[in-house]
C-alpha cells in the first residue's frame, strides 16, 4: 500500500502519463500526415493502451485530490475535479453514444443512418454478428472471429489488406473456415463504406460478410419535404441552406427546419445540417446521440468555474505569487478583469493617375452620402466603402485610394475596375489552379472567367460546396473565402452596397440601391431624373475634373433622405465623428504603438537591472509615453461609443479592445512604479490589440457568411489567440531572465537573483492566466462544434495540437511538485521550451500537417533556416545559464 501511494498517488507518476499523452498524441498527427486519420486513431486515439493512460491519469488525480486535500482551496479543486469529469464524459459519449448520417430526398421518409463507426459482420439465416473494426495502414492488423453456427465453429481469420489512395474502397482479404470447408475471400468496404458483401457458400448455407459502416434505424422516420438553398447574387455559390423536415413518429409528427447552428432534437437524438445532393434534391444530415453530453458539460462549468476562483482563492497559486511581489515591492495585478468585464496595364495605369487626382475632393461628399447596410444600420458610405473594401482585399485602401474613392469607382464604372485586381488571394494551390504566380497577393474580378465567361473556379467551389463542413480541409476553406469576396465585389459591382434611396411608402425603413429603385413606382420622377443626372455627371468629373452637375445631384440625393427617413439617420456631427475616426485608425496605431513603448522601456528596464540605476526621468518618460497612448485609447472608445449609440463591449471586437484599455489602465495605475513591469503592461496590450484586428473578428459587412460564422466561434478563437499572448510574453520574460542568469557576477548576484525571482513570479502568472484562457477556449470550441456539428473533438491535428499545449503546460507548471524539479532555472527553461508546442499549434500544423485547419495540402514546406537559428540560440543561453543556475525559488 505504501508503494502504491508513493508511486501512484504521485505527482511524478502524474506527469509521466502526462508525457505520454501528449507524445502519443504528437506523433499520431504525423501518422495521419503520412498515412490517414483512421490509422492514427487505431494507433493511438482509440488504441487500449491509450485509453489505459487516460484511466491511469484519472484514478491517480482523484488520488491526489483527496491525498492532497484540494477541497479547502476551492479553485484548484473544482478545475482538477472538472477534468475528471471530462474524462468521464468523453467515455461515456464514446462507448453509450454513436454518430452517423442520414441521406433524404426530397418527399421520401427515412429511418436508416450509415454508421461513423466501421463493423466487421457476418449474417447467416437469420443470425449476425458484427464486431467493431477498425483497420491501420500500418502495424498489425491481425484478428480471428469465432462463432458457433449450428454446434460447428465458423472461423474467420484476418489475412491481407490493401487499399489505395485514389479511391475511398478498401479490400480486406480473410480466411474463412466451416464444417471442414476453408476458403478465402476479398471484401470490399472499409470506414464510411456500404459495399455488397462476400458470400462463403457451404452445406446449403450463404455466409455473408462485410466490411464498413452498418445501418441504424431509428425508431421513427424523418420526410424532408423541400431542401431550400440560398446562392448568391447572380452566382451558383451556396451561401446557405436548409431541409423543411417532418418528423413522424407513432402518435406525434411535427415540422421543422434544420439549417446551420439550429439541428432538430428528439428523443436524444440530434441532426445537423450537414451537406446536399449535387441536384439540390436531397439532403444529407448529420446523427447523434451523445448520453455524455451532459457530464462533459457540467465538467465545462466546473473548469471554467475553477480556473476564475483561482485568481481569488485564498492561498491559491496565483495569490501566493501575487503577495509575493507585493512584499517585494513590486504590485501586480495582471489583467485578469476581462474575464468579467504591376497591379494592370499601362492603360488602367493611366485611368488610375486620372482617377486618383480627379476624385479626391468629391470623394469626400460622396463618403458623406448615408448608406443602409444588410443589417438595417444607416451610416456614412465612407463606412460601408472600408468594410467591403478589407473584405475583398483585407486592406482599407489600395493603389493611393481612398475606401471611398474605390467604391466611388465601382459605382460609376464596374466594367473598368473589374479588370484592376482589388481581391485578395493567398492559397498557393488556389494559384496554381489560375496559373498564378506563387507572390502573387491580389487579382481582378475578370481574371477568374475565361474569354468564354466560363468561371474558373467552378468544379473546384462545387466540390468544396459539396463537402460536410467538418471535412473540409484549408483549400476548401481558402476556396469559399475567395469566392466569397468574388461575389462580394460582384454585389457591389451591380449596385446591391449602394442601398442610397429610401421608400417613403415603406413602413420597415427599408431602403434601396439606385439600380433596384430606378423602376420602381414609388420613386419620385425628379429623384428617378438625379439618379440619371448623378451616373453620366460621374463620369464628367472623373474626365474633366468638373463636379458641378454631380456636387448638386449628390445634394439632392442626401436632401431626400433627410426628408423621407430623417428619423434614422444618424446626426450631422454623429457622421462627422464617424468618418473623423475612420481616417485616424486609431485601434490599429495604436498597436504598433504600444509595441514599440513597451520593448524600448524593455530595453531600458535590462540597463536599470545591471547599472542598478533607477533612470526616474525615462520612466517618466515611458509612463506619459503610454498615458498618451491610454488617452487616445480612450478617445477611439468614446468615438465609437457615441457612433454606435451603445457601450464599446457589446462584440467580439469591443470587449478585446476594452480589454486592451484595461490592460494599459493597469499598468499606469498599478505598475508605474516598475520601469520593467510598465513594459510588460504596454506590450500585454499591445498583443490584445493585435488579437482584436486579427482577420476573424473583422466586423461583418454582408450576411454573406461562411457556415463556421458563429458569435461563439469568434469566442473560441480569440480566448485561444488571447492565451497564445499570455504564454509568449512568459517564454519571453523567461528567456530575458536566462540571460540575466549568464550575466550574474559577485557584485550583483544579489540584486540579479531578486530581478530574476520577480520576472519568475510574473511569468508562472502569466502562464497560469494564458493555460487557464487556452483551456477555457477550447471547451468553448467543443460546445460550439458539438452543437453545430455534434461532435466535440474531431482529433484534427490543430486540435490535437492545442491540446498537447495544453499538457504540456500543465506539466510545466507542476514540475515544482517534484523536489529534484523545483528549480527556477528549469522553470525559465521549460517555459521557454513550451512555447514551441503553442508555435507548432498556430504555425507548424499550418504548413507540415494535413487537415481542416492545414494549409499543407500534402505539400512538404521546407523549415526556415531562422528557426535553427532560434534552437541554437535558445541552446546556448540555456547550457551558459546552467552554470550560475542557483536561485532561491519561490515558496
Amino acid at each position: 500500500m505504501y508503494i502504491f501511494k508513493k508511486v501512484f498517488l504521485s505527482y511524478k507518476f502524474i506527469i509521466l502519463m502526462l508525457i505520454l499523452l501528449a507524445l502519443g498524441a504528437a506523433v499520431a498527427t504525423f501518422i495521419e500526415n503520412d498515412y490517414d486519420a483512421q490509422t492514427a486513431k487505431v494507433l493511438v486515439y482509440n488504441a487500449l493502451w491509450y485509453e489505459v493512460v487516460m484511466v491511469l491519469l484519472t484514478t491517480s488525480l482523484v488520488g491526489i485530490i483527496i491525498k492532497q486535500k484540494m477541497y479547502k482551496k476551492m479553485g484548484a479543486f473544482l478545475f482538477h475535479l472538472g477534468f475528471v469529469f471530462v474524462l468521464i464524459g468523453a467515455g461515456v459519449t464514446r462507448y453509450f453514444g454513436y454518430e452517423g448520417v442520414i441521406h433524404i430526398r426530397e418527399n421520401m421518409s427515412e429511418n436508416r443512418v450509415i454508421s461513423e463507426k466501421s463493423y466487421f459482420q457476418i449474417k447467416v439465416e437469420n443470425k449476425t454478428f458484427e464486431h467493431p473494426l477498425a483497420l491501420s495502414k500500418i502495424g498489425d492488423n491481425s484478428f480471428k472471429y469465432i462463432h458457433k453456427i449450428d454446434n460447428k465453429d465458423l472461423v474467420v481469420e484476418y489475412k491481407d489488406y490493401k487499399f489505395k489512395k485514389t479511391t475511398n474502397v478498401e479490400n480486406l482479404f480473410v480466411t474463412v473456415s466451416y464444417d471442414n470447408k476453408k476458403q478465402d475471400l476479398q471484401i470490399n468496404g472499409g470506414h464510411g463504406n456500404l459495399e455488397p458483401p462476400a458470400i462463403f457458400s457451404v452445406d446449403g448455407k450463404d455466409i455473408k460478410l462485410s466490411w464498413g459502416s452498418k445501418i441504424i434505424k431509428l425508431p421513427f422516420s424523418i420526410k424532408l419535404r423541400d431542401f431550400q438553398i440560398q446562392r448568391y447574387p447572380g452566382s451558383k455559390s451556396a451561401s446557405s441552406y436548409a431541409s423543411e423536415v417532418t418528423l413522424l413518429d407513432d402518435d406525434t409528427n411535427f415540422d421543422y427546419r434544420i439549417f446551420m447552428n439550429n439541428p432538430l432534437t428528439y428523443k436524444g437524438f440530434k441532426f445537423f445540417q450537414s451537406s446536399y445532393d449535387r441536384d439540390e434534391m436531397g439532403t444529407i444530415l448529420s446523427v447523434n446521440k451523445d448520453p455524455g453530453k451532459w457530464p462533459t458539460y457540467f465538467a465545462y462549468f466546473l473548469l471554467s468555474l475553477g480556473f476564475v476562483l483561482n485568481f481569488f482563492t485564498k492561498r491559491s497559486r496565483f495569490e501566493r505569487l501575487r503577495v509575493f511581489l507585493i512584499k517585494n515591492n513590486l504590485c501586480i495585478i495582471l489583467p485578469i478583469l476581462f474575464l468579467f468585464n504591376t497591379y494592370a496595364n499601362a492603360q488602367t495605369n493611366d485611368y488610375l493617375d486620372n482617377f486618383r487626382k480627379n476624385t479626391k475632393e468629391h470623394s469626400k461628399s460622396f463618403a458623406e452620402i448615408y448608406v443602409q447596410d444588410f443589417n438595417g444600420r444607416v451610416k456614412p458610405m465612407g463606412t460601408e466603402a472600408i468594410d467591403v473594401l478589407h473584405k475583398i482585399s483585407s486592406k482599407d485602401s489600395m493603389y493611393n485610394l481612398s475606401a471611398t474613392q474605390i467604391m466611388l469607382g465601382i459605382f460609376s464604372d464596374p466594367k473598368q475596375w473589374e479588370n484592376i485586381e482589388l481581391i485578395k488571394i493567398r492559397n498557393s494551390k488556389i494559384k496554381d489552379i489560375l496559373k498564378l504566380k506563387k507572390d502573387k497577393k491580389y487579382i481582378s474580378f475578370s481574371f477568374v472567367f475565361d474569354k468564354y465567361g466560363k468561371y474558373k473556379l467552378n468544379k473546384y467551389i462545387d466540390e468544396a460546396n459539396e463537402k460536410m463542413p467538418s471535412k473540409r480541409g484549408t483549400f476548401d476553406k481558402d476556396l469559399i473565402k475567395l469566392d466569397e469576396r468574388l461575389n462580394i465585389y460582384y454585389l457591389a459591382s451591380i449596385g446591391i452596397f449602394y442601398k442610397i434611396i429610401p421608400n417613403s411608402f415603406d413602413n420597415s425603413k427599408k431602403w434601396f440601391s439606385p439600380q433596384e429603385a430606378i423602376n420602381e413606382y414609388w420613386l419620385d420622377d425628379s429623384i428617378r431624373s438625379t439618379l440619371f443626372k448623378y451616373k453620366s455627371a460621374l463620369s464628367k468629373g472623373i474626365i474633366n475634373n468638373d463636379w458641378k452637375e454631380a456636387n448638386e445631384a449628390l445634394d439632392i440625393l442626401k436632401i431626400n433622405q433627410r426628408e423621407i427617413d430623417s428619423d434614422i439617420l444618424p446626426s450631422t456631427y454623429q457622421t462627422k465623428i464617424e468618418l473623423l475616426s475612420n481616417k485616424l485608425k486609431i485601434f490599429p496605431n495604436l498597436m504598433g504603438f504600444y509595441f514599440l513603448v513597451g520593448f524600448v522601456a524593455l530595453l531600458f528596464a535590462i540597463v536599470s537591472i545591471f547599472s542598478k540605476k533607477d533612470f526616474p526621468k525615462i520612466k517618466k518618460m515611458f509612463f506619459l509615453l503610454l498615458f498618451l497612448g491610454f488617452v487616445f485609447h480612450t478617445l477611439g472608445l468614446a468615438m465609437r461609443w457615441y457612433v454606435s449609440g451603445h457601450a464599446p463591449w457589446s462584440d467580439t471586437y469591443e470587449s478585446l479592445v476594452y480589454v486592451g484599455w484595461s490592460s494599459i489602465l493597469a499598468g499606469l495605475v498599478i505598475f508605474r512604479k516598475s520601469l520593467l513591469s510598465l513594459a510588460s503592461s504596454s506590450i500585454l496590450g499591445a498583443i490584445i490589440m493585435l488579437v482584436a484586428h486579427l482577420n476573424f473578428i473583422s466586423p461583418q459587412i454582408t450576411p454573406l457568411v461562411p457556415v463556421l460564422k458563429s458569435y461563439w466561434l469568434s469566442i473560441h478563437v480569440s480566448v485561444i489567440t488571447a492565451s497564445y499572448g499570455f504564454l509568449g510574453f512568459g517564454a519571453i520574460l523567461a528567456f530575458l531572465a536566462l540571460i540575466l542568469m549568464i550575466f550574474k557576477s559577485k557584485n550583483n548576484e544579489e540584486d540579479i537573483n531578486q530581478q530574476i525571482r520577480q520576472l519568475a513570479a510574473i511569468i508562472e502568472m502569466s502562464l497560469i492566466i494564458g493555460i487557464s484562457l487556452l483551456t477555457v477556449g477550447n471547451f468553448v470550441g467543443g460546445v460550439w462544434a458539438n452543437e453545430s456539428w455534434g461532435r466535440y473533438w474531431g482529433w484534427d491535428p490543430k486540435e490535437t495540437w492545442s491540446f498537447i499545449s495544453i499538457v504540456v503546460y500543465t506539466i510545466v507548471l507542476h514540475l515544482r511538485f517534484i523536489p529534484k524539479m523545483n528549480s527556477i532555472y528549469i522553470f525559465l527553461i521549460s517555459s521557454v521550451v513550451a512555447f514551441s508546442s503553442i508555435i507548432m499549434t498556430y504555425f507548424g500544423v499550418n504548413f507540415y500537417l494535413s487537415g481542416m485547419h492545414s494549409y499543407a495540402s500534402g505539400d512538404k514546406v521546407p523549415v526556415p533556416n531562422f528557426v535553427y537559428y532560434v534552437i541554437a540560440i535558445v541552446l546556448v543561453v540555456s547550457i551558459s545559464a546552467f552554470f550560475k543556475k542557483d536561485v532561491k525559488v519561490i515558496k
